[in-house]
């Protein structure tokens, strides 16, 4: 689970994969400044090693842990090809092995543009989208977008945010049908790939979650943690 710091750098205290020619190494990123990249309590593989592939070493890593075999170490930022959560490796039975995500760039800095989200960071069903559309005209709230955050808190660890809200300049933008889809670049890492959908009617609980990152999931729907 990650830890929220205004002042630290957005994979602060998540467990990370960050890869290095044919090696990976699964830890606990503290942080990425003066060209390096700085972990906590790290365990390493290379293809081949106790018979596994790069893939299957993370397959397990992500549902099970790993053990640490270094308790802080420090890579070259250029040397590592990919950075990314852990959580992004868990696989359900069928789904297709995960791919590295590229290393991720420096955080803009206060004042910077923008920046948009590529198409598969959020995904609204027509239920949600209409269920937006519907909302912003009934509160008359015109030029605003539909916020998703995270935060800390609820009974497995973090809660997911909806809100109406202004657009700020250090926001990730995902344009939809009528309306931008915003979030800041902390909550960007625990809800990317997510799908957005809404239920109405007697059994409906309004707007739902399907998280890709979340390896528990409360009950309420409300609540989860990676």
């Amino acid at each position: 689970m990650g830890t929220f710091h205004d002042t630290r750098d957005p994979l602060h205290g998540i467990t990370v994969v960050a890869t290095a020619g044919d090696t990976v190494y699964v830890g606990r990123c503290h942080a990425r400044e003066n060209g390096r990249i700085e972990l906590h309590d790290v365990d390493q593989h290379s293809d081949g090693d106790d018979g596994k592939t790069n893939a299957q070493y993370l397959d397990r890593a992500a549902r099970f842990g790993v053990w640490p075999r270094h308790e802080h170490l420090v890579l070259a930022a250029d040397e590592v090809t990919a950075l990314g959560p852990l959580s992004e490796y868990f696989r359900r039975p069928g789904d297709k092995p995960a791919v590295p995500a590229p290393a991720p760039q420096p955080v803009a800095a206060p004042g910077a543009s923008p920046a948009a989200a590529p198409d598969e960071a959020v995904q609204l069903t027509p239920a949600a989208v209409d269920e937006v559309r519907r909302l912003l005209a009934s509160e008359e709230k015109p030029g605003q977008g539909l916020r998703l955050a995270v935060a800390g808190g609820g009974c497995s660890g973090l809660v997911y945010k909806v809100e109406f809200d202004t657009r700020q300049e250090s926001d990730i933008v995902v344009p939809c049908d009528g309306f931008d889809v915003l979030m800041d670049r902390k909550s960007m890492i625990y809800l990317r790939g997510i799908i957005l959908d809404h239920q109405q009617g007697l059994g409906g609980r309004g707007f739902q979650f399907q998280n890709p990152n979340a390896s528990n999931t409360c009950g309420c729907g409300e609540s989860f943690s990676v």
